[in-house]
């Protein structure tokens, strides 16, 4: 039996997230050894040096003709010319040959030729956008993507797959991740809402513990993204202003990050948003007082894209590009992603400081915690380089995408056990609706530079290669409308395969949470034969469908974004060789005006309690279990919960309960039953378990001032009841 526990740490499950041959954990030496190290190189930096170093330039800028090539042959005196401190790719951005092998030669090539053109011999360090494997790069097996992860409520296996993405991009020659996103999906229009892990901070908080543990013993650097408050835009739309309280930060946007520091992460990359009418790249507030001050941060602070300049062409904060470095520098950014202009960022930073807009120990300090980190990832030094081979993942994404997988609806249409199954619709054999943004291209397999196309299994084609004995598959597309309907007719079952269009950021918003109407028309027609119909959906959202079809639905299976094995993963739930055991890492709103509902939300004044079509952790199974015997014991550091569970149902499967916790009355709103932990265990039929795990007082905080005062944080006096299930275990604090 596989044991789960959530909460306070991965308890239990994480030894074979352990082993990664020859993975080297970073950082590879202490922060004081580091920084003397640092201080050695930084002594003898000139100010041109200095400011090079924090710079980030777009690997571009070393390549023939600015684009897809191979090293220009006067790389080097590039590399004198720019002095930078970091290189990226953007999303689909590629060496030739567009290969591993292309890919590990053309880095090594480039760290040689940083080593001999930049102060110190320090290269620059290579950050890219790793986010569910090396997914820019053709032939990699991609992983489903966090919101998917967050439906598994399994941070031993988030840790698995980051650990193994960390070894991909060792081999690669690549040592730093923009990874794992902290921010948490609170409004599902978002454009990013399938980077986050979900809504619930504690939820979400140990998935951040769980991925940089993983990136960073794999010797990858990780890096909590975007601080802060980036997941709440206003209209749900990228980049949008955050109205945020004191209260709200600290409740709910904090968490995920303070755990992500704790587990040791290297990096942060500032909001591209704003923040209460301030962008966060011009907030000392944010940047200094809070991360560094409150949160006790001590690593590298990194922009995100173009967004100094920004504060000039977009934000009119900044009358001009001089005045917008300095602010940003002076509120705590040490490093810009500048890969537009170099030259131009450069100049700006060079006038700032000698205009005394930046002070020269400001600037000294961001170039030392750039080396700082150089230092910690071992680039101070010379190095093995790369195997340039990636590693075979396809049993590992398997294994990830069926944990994710959400049963919704289920009239008993499922598990598909004989007679004739059609598959049709516009996901059950796309690649690019499977796979999501950031993969091969930054808006998805499809779009941007790269032709490439990557082979993964699809629905379609595993329901046909795995049928069972006595259930035959046929595939037809929805363009061909009569024969799909024809078919239909004669069909014992029918699934249909919907889903969003691949995109990112801004381009993935969804304001209306809809699917095109065609697909919509498709899923009325098919429900029009009377035949049983299940509905998968692949999405990086809830979407809305109109009522007269969700009430219509047999089955209805949310498979997110599930990555290059998705389809084997399903193949496998709707047969019945495997369960659902993906619970919903958010809530499903029932229509437009429910956005913004979440399991957290504290009593109306109406009394009203909106329900949403499915709350967090929603999720069926071919099986049932009960909870009993709840407790609660107080420790010296919070309280131990316990409570045992047993599969009454007819089939293995795996048991998910979310731990929530009521509150004493604090004179400020609380939430009925704020998410606080997970249990979780895999159980055979008629077997029980008693699962415990520690929940950290700090879960149990409350956050009491006045509507326009500070906030204080503190466990209060008084009666507490926990739910687990159909349990309510109650205790006394302190």
């Amino acid at each position: 039996m596989k044991l789960f526990l959530l909460g306070a740490a991965l308890l239990v499950a994480s030894a074979g997230a352990q082993a990664v041959t020859g993975a080297q954990t970073v950082p590879r030496l202490p922060y004081a050894e580091a920084e003397t190290h640092a201080h050695t190189v930084l002594a003898k930096m000139t100010l041109d040096e200095k400011i090079g170093q924090v710079s980030m330039a777009h690997f571009f800028r070393f390549l023939e003709g600015r684009k897809s090539a191979p090293i220009v042959a006067d790389a080097g005196d590039i590399f004198a010319r720019l002095l930078p401190g970091a290189m990226l790719n953007g999303g689909g951005d590629a060496p030739q040959p567009n290969t591993p092998r292309g890919w590990a030669d053309a880095l090594r090539r480039l760290e040689t030729l940083g080593r001999k053109g930049l102060p110190g011999g320090v290269p620059a360090v290579f950050g890219t956008d790793a986010v569910h494997g090396v997914n820019n790069v053709p032939g990699a097996t991609l992983y489903p993507h966090n919101l998917g992860l967050g439906a598994a409520f399994n941070p031993a296996l988030t840790q698995e797959l980051a650990r193994a993405t960390a070894a991909d991009m060792q081999a690669l020659n690549m040592d730093w991740n923009f990874s794992p996103v902290a921010d948490l999906g609170r409004d599902p229009r978002w454009g990013r809402f399938y980077e986050t892990f979900g809504e619930s901070p504690w939820l979400v908080a140990d998935q951040i513990t769980a991925s940089v543990t993983g990136l960073q013993s794999g010797g990858v650097a990780a890096t909590l993204k975007h601080f802060v408050g980036y997941g709440s835009p206003g209209l749900g739309r990228d980049r949008a202003n955050a109205e945020i309280s004191q209260r709200a930060l600290h409740e709910l946007y904090l968490p995920p990050f303070r755990a992500g520091i704790r587990a040791g992460a290297m990096s942060v990359m500032a909001n591209s948003g704003s923040v209460n009418g301030v962008p966060v790249h011009a907030s000392q507030n944010i940047l200094t007082d809070l991360l560094r001050g409150e949160l006790g941060f001590r690593g590298l602070v990194v922009s995100d894209w173009n967004d100094i300049d920004r504060l000039v062409n977009t934000f009119k904060t900044h009358a001009d590009l001089v005045k917008a470095a300095a602010a940003s520098v002076n509120a705590g950014i040490d490093l810009y992603m500048v890969p537009n202009d170099v030259e131009k960022y450069g100049a700006a930073l060079k006038e700032a400081v000698e205009g005394g807009l930046v002070s020269q120990e400001r600037l000294d300090e961001a170039a030392l915690r750039m080396l700082t980190f150089k230092a910690q990832l071992g680039l101070m030094d010379p190095r093995p380089a790369g195997s340039g081979v990636i590693t075979d993942g396809r049993a590992l994404a398997k294994r990830a995408a069926a944990a994710t997988l959400t049963l919704l609806e289920n009239d008993g249409t499922l598990p598909i056990r004989k007679g004739r199954v059609l598959v049709t619709g516009p996901a059950m054999d796309s690649a690019a609706i499977q796979l999501g943004g950031w993969s091969v291209n930054w808006q998805g397999v499809g779009k941007g530079n790269v032709s490439y196309v990557p082979k993964v299994s699809t629905l379609a084609t595993a329901l046909k290669a795995s049928a069972p004995a006595g259930v035959t598959v046929s595939a037809l597309p929805e363009s061909k409308r009569e024969a799909l309907l024809r078919a239909a007719a004669n069909a014992d079952t029918i699934v249909v395969a919907l889903g969003e269009a691949p995109a990112a950021e801004s381009q993935a918003n969804n304001p209306n949470l809809t699917l095109p109407s065609g697909q919509i028309g498709l899923l009325r027609d098919l429900l029009g034969t009377g035949k049983p119909v299940v509905l998968v959906l692949m999405a990086g959202r809830p979407i809305l469908l109109p009522e007269d079809l969700q009430n219509r639905l047999p089955a209805f299976v949310m498979a997110y974004l599930p990555g290059s094995e998705g389809g084997a993963a399903l193949a496998d739930a709707l047969y019945g060789r495997a369960g659902f055991p993906g619970r919903l890492p958010f809530t499903w709103p029932a229509n437009l005006g429910e956005v913004g509902l979440t399991a957290d939300r504290p009593p109306e004044g109406a009394g009203d309690a909106p329900l949403p079509l499915y709350p967090l952790g929603s999720g069926l199974d071919y099986t049932v279990y009960r909870t009993s015997d709840g407790q609660a014991t107080k420790t010296a550091d919070g309280v131990k919960v316990s409570v045992t569970v047993k599969n009454t149902g007819e089939a293995a499967g795996t048991s998910t309960f979310i731990v929530r916790a009521s509150l004493p009355p604090a004179g400020n709103l609380e939430a009925v039953r704020r998410p606080v932990g997970v249990v979780q265990a895999a159980l055979k039929k008629g077997e029980s378990r008693t699962l415990s795990l520690n929940l950290p007082l700090e879960r149990l905080e409350a956050f009491t001032g006045d509507a326009f005062g500070a906030v204080r944080g503190e466990v209060l006096q008084g009666q507490y009841i926990l739910e687990i299930g159909d349990e309510l275990v109650r205790f006394s604090l302190p």
